[in-house]
């Protein structure tokens, strides 16, 4: 049986069977990887302790039919006072979670990202700096290798410098924040949309057909070519709308066009979150110290820059980080729920 080695970190495990245990984890030379832990449940074997989620391990590994047999497992590090602060393990279970979420698209990086990942995980097991700013550093730097940094500087709209004066929101959609006349642009922009929606239909039955295709009534849609500011959008060529009538108006289909419009709109509008300056100096401060770490600064060095990093600011930031993830990943991020309990 052919066997090869693996340094990893486990970032989630399952049940499998009666005894034994599905490891998830992370390994520098091959990115996410899933392999069994034999009788890894059983209550005092070798495996028990060493399968578990955070622990970075370097093992042995039996080629299998569907998914790899762990043989043989050697701890590297465990970060066992990280098991005592139940705050600073959760943040180290949602980088495991970001892990499992969007490790995928890291594996021609994977290198470089399991030592990052060791790096946090360390960092918030030991280091005594604001666990907040330490889960946003992590964040920016996974943003960074997947190719989706937020925009901090400038206004993803019109590309013009951000400062106190001009800072409105920060868009999940379009990644970054919006200065306030491109803000107020989106929300007229929104408005009229949600005003005019209708304007487009000759027909009482066009209306009627129009809201079916809004509510997914109509039984088929072929796509239509991407809309593009100022062009009106259309079907392919030759193409048919078929509905239920089993007729083409080409009313009904100005008014798809018209409610796709709003749609577009009302959700880019909605994908803004209001940012206060001090919110997004403390996204900034973050970003800085993510990047001086990538770059080899000792984590004693950043411990006089977190006077700056304290405070409801500092929390509301993280939770900007976190809202533009779950926005990208489609989904919500569950290991950080815990925190909503805890005392401040």
């Amino acid at each position: 049986m052919a066997t090869f080695s693996l340094t990893a970190v486990n970032v989630g495990t399952f049940p499998l069977g009666e005894s034994d245990r599905i490891v998830t984890m992370f390994a520098r030379e091959r990115g996410l990887h899933r392999a069994v832990a034999k009788g890894a449940r059983k209550p005092g074997t070798k495996l028990s302790g060493k399968s578990e989620p955070l622990n970075i391990n370097h093992m042995l590994l039996a080629k299998g039919r569907s998914l790899d047999i762990i043989t043989q497992c050697e701890s590297i590090e465990t970060f066992g006072s990280l098991r005592k602060d139940l705050q600073r393990l959760s943040y180290a279970l949602y980088f495991a979670e970001l892990t499992q979420t969007f490790g995928q698209g890291l594996s021609e990086d994977s290198a470089r990202y399991f030592d990052r990942l060791s790096l946090s995980i360390g960092l918030m097991a030991e280091s005594p700096r604001e666990p907040a700013l330490l889960c946003m550093e992590f964040e920016f730097a996974l943003l960074e290798m997947l190719g989706i940094r937020p925009e901090l500087d400038m206004c993803v709209a019109c590309r013009e410098p951000l400062h106190e004066q001009n800072l409105s929101s920060f868009n999940h959609d379009l990644g970054g924040f919006l200065c306030r006349p491109c803000y107020q642009l989106m929300r007229r922009r929104a408005s009229e949309s949600d005003g005019h929606s209708h304007k487009a239909d000759s027909s009482d039955s066009s209306v009627a057909e129009s809201q079916a295709i809004f509510e997914g009534k109509i039984i088929d849609v072929r796509p239509r070519r991407p809309v593009v500011e100022g062009i009106e959008p259309g079907y392919e060529a030759g193409s048919e709308h078929v509905s239920e009538r089993g007729s083409y108006n080409r009313d009904t289909q100005l008014a798809v066009g018209s409610i796709a419009r709003r749609r577009e709109a009302i959700e880019g509008e909605r994908a803004n979150v209001f940012v206060t300056p001090m919110v997004w100096k403390q996204l900034i401060l973050a970003r800085t110290s993510s990047e001086q770490l990538n770059n080899g600064l000792t984590e004693d060095a950043l411990v006089d820059n977190d006077r700056q990093n304290q405070g409801k600011s500092l929390q509301s930031a993280r939770r900007v980080m976190q809202g533009y993830i779950e926005y990208k990943a489609g989904r919500r991020m569950k290991a950080l729920d815990l925190l909503a309990n805890l005392p401040s």
